[in-house]
């Protein structure tokens, strides 16, 4: 017989759980590599971190980490027009051994049990739309359906692309049209437009975090909601304060003047199969953003949009990146019809799942698009 225990994290289980999350993540297929050091940046160096926002499962006799939940961040956030205390659901795992005893169930009743103790007002979570953990945990659990995420991925560098996977060399023909084709029409377009045409551009590499930080947090609470307020001590912890050369973020911004209108964070995260040896360096698009109250017609902003994602697949290219992703909203239309012009391909679909602990947002509906920050969709700052 199995003899389990809970318990919360403890110093030095980072290892064990680096292994347990890429037994459990790389059993269906690819997924990011989890280190002890770039696993104990993203939880236990959150200036809000405490041990109990993990739950942990171990086989007691084996001495081994078989499951965990993190309840991380902890944190307030303004959600249609209302501050409110969220717990973010992250990195629900289960050995693949010890599946089906109920490990998952107890975790989530300890996490649950957390965010009560702590307040929350509201819990969040990403998951895969038809994925099992959707349909008999977190549905059991009084999780409902909010918005769903649009997962899209696009190959800006092809030679890398090549050069990570041989095996796409006989598909160049069309790499090229999806890579580069719309990025030279967009040029174009956008030379044609009166206004945009007045634009430039920035790309600039682990520098200026906090000036970066500040204003696009400010026009992103414009059309966004569920955007985290961050304050110094997280702006350093995500992006100085990180543990490899690949996680320090190049940022993007497009400005009219002086003035910074509109931008873009990227950073890298490889991917790994490894049941198939390969290792593809991606990049994670944080955010896209534009003051759309600066255009003077819906044109000149989708001229606007097109400019400055093609100014992030440059960036993506200067970094050698083979492949990017981002994750948005499913009411944020019009950026998704841009990121489809630009030949971005939508993979599939993950529910943002939510569950009120406070009853005044019950009948919660979002007045805007629920910006879906990367802690989330990908548990990484």
């Amino acid at each position: 017989m199995i003899n389990i225990i809970y318990r919360n994290y403890q110093i030095g289980d980072d290892e064990q759980l680096a292994d347990l999350f890429n037994k459990a993540f790389q059993m269906n297929g690819a997924n990011y590599l989890r280190t002890k050091e770039n696993l104990n940046w993203r939880y236990v160096q959150n200036p809000g971190f405490e041990p109990k926002m993990v739950q942990i499962a171990e086989d007691i006799d084996n001495k081994k980490i078989v499951g965990a939940v993190y309840v991380n961040p902890v944190d307030k956030i303004i959600l249609n027009n209302k501050m409110c205390l969220i717990g973010s659901i992250n990195d629900v795992s289960c050995h693949p051994n010890y599946v089906k005893k109920g490990i998952a169930s107890n975790l989530m009743n300890m996490a649950i049990d957390y965010m009560n103790k702590k307040k929350c007002d509201i819990s969040l979570l990403i998951a895969d739309y038809n994925g099992f953990p959707r349909k008999k945990i977190y549905s059991k659990f009084g999780y409902i359906d909010i918005d769903k995420a649009l997962i899209f991925i696009h190959f800006p560098n092809i030679f890398q692309l090549i050069k990570d996977i041989p095996g796409f060399l006989f598909s160049i023909p069309s790499l090229f049209i999806i890579s580069y084709l719309p990025r030279i029409i967009s040029r174009i377009i956008t030379k044609l437009n009166s206004q945009v045409k007045r634009f430039c551009y920035r790309i600039t590499y682990n520098t200026n975090h906090i000036e970066y930080a500040r204003i696009s947090k400010n026009i992103i609470r414009k059309y966004y909601t569920g955007v985290p307020i961050y304050n110094v001590r997280k702006i350093i912890w995500t992006n100085i304060k990180v543990p490899e050369q690949k996680r320090k973020p190049t940022y993007i911004t497009i400005h009219e003047g002086e003035e910074i209108i509109g931008g873009s964070k990227i950073s890298q995260l490889d991917i790994y199969a490894k049941k198939f040896g390969i290792r593809l360096r991606f990049g994670i698009i944080h955010e896209i953003f534009l003051d759309k109250s600066r255009f003077n017609s819906k044109r000149s902003l989708k001229c606007g949009y097109k400019y400055l994602i093609d100014k992030i697949l440059k960036a993506a290219t200067q970094r050698n990146i083979a492949g990017l992703l981002f994750i948005t909203s499913s009411i944020d239309l019009y950026l998704i019809n841009i990121l489809k012009s630009m030949f971005f391909i939508k993979m599939k679909n993950a529910s943002v799942m939510a569950k009120f602990f406070n009853k005044n947002f019950e009948k919660f509906k979002l007045n805007k698009p629920i910006y879906i920050p990367t802690y989330n969709s990908l548990s990484i700052p």
